[in-house]
């Protein structure tokens, strides 16, 4: 009884989403139109194009200008160790290579200013001067994640490091670089949520609209001081975060209070 008080479109969708997920419908073949789904299963366009627009939401399919829909292919999930700041040098070097793939990336820098939130986050004043780059990342030229980085040209400005991929620190990464002013950063937090992508991030990315990313807000700070913040976006169906947390000597010891 209560299928049939569900609305024709997510009955439709669940049994496309059936379809695909049980290999009926392999990945790369053509969705059959909405004129044959509504000839099929006996529903209207319109809950017809429900059903797609949901599918295309959770990643399973998606649409090809002037072909057509298709089912999605389904990347294999990369496990992404964060972390990796114990060795010198940029951490996405460092993690694509331990999966045997060539990292490269592109970026572009400008002056910028603080917004209340970024001043909020680099402990500095609204409208303070930061340098902005925005990078492409990817692995064997495929790209895999997008990153806006922010940095205080009040630490940076006049120094070797302003420009994050030109002079000697080039390419080496927040750690080494600011380690060479004096700035050593001693931890690193992240915040990470899921959210729908952008459509620019998606145009850059090479995925559909309706794609989930995994968004990381992070942060670099030497001792208690912000000398970094970026936001780092990732395809959360091609990607698994994995974390190492160290647990300190003597936490698992029994504290008794006293008599």
């Amino acid at each position: 009884m209560a299928e049939l008080t569900r609305p024709a479109y997510l009955r439709l969708a669940d049994a496309l989403r059936a379809e695909i997920l049980s290999g009926q419908r392999p990945p790369g073949s053509r969705v059959p139109s909405i004129a044959e789904l509504h000839r099929e299963y006996g529903i209207s366009e319109q809950p017809v194009r429900q059903a797609l627009r949901v599918l295309t939401a959770e990643g399973l399919i998606e649409g090809r200008p002037g072909s057509g829909t298709y089912v999605r292919e389904r990347p294999t999930l990369v496990r992404v160790a964060r972390g990796r700041y114990r060795t010198p040098g940029s951490p996405y070097e460092a993690e694509t290579r331990a999966r045997g793939a060539e990292p490269s990336w592109t970026h572009t820098s400008l002056k910028t200013r603080a917004t209340k939130t970024l001043a909020g986050r680099l402990g500095v004043a609204e409208g303070d001067p930061l340098m902005q780059t925005q990078y492409v990342f990817r692995a064997d030229g495929a790209p895999t994640q997008l990153a806006t980085s922010w940095e205080p040209l009040s630490l940076s400005g006049g120094t070797a490091i302003a420009l994050p991929e030109f002079g000697p620190f080039a390419g080496e990464g927040v750690v080494v670089r600011f380690s060479s002013v004096g700035l050593a950063p001693t931890r690193v937090t992240e915040d990470v949520a899921a959210r729908q992508i952008l459509e620019a991030e998606a145009t850059s990315l090479g995925v559909p609209l309706g794609t989930t990313v995994l968004a990381i807000e992070r942060t670099h700070w030497a001792d208690d001081v912000p000398v970094e913040t970026a936001d780092v976006v990732l395809p959360a169906d091609r990607f698994r975060l994995s974390y190492e947390i160290e647990v300190p000597p003597g936490a698992g010891s029994l504290q008794r209070p006293a008599p």
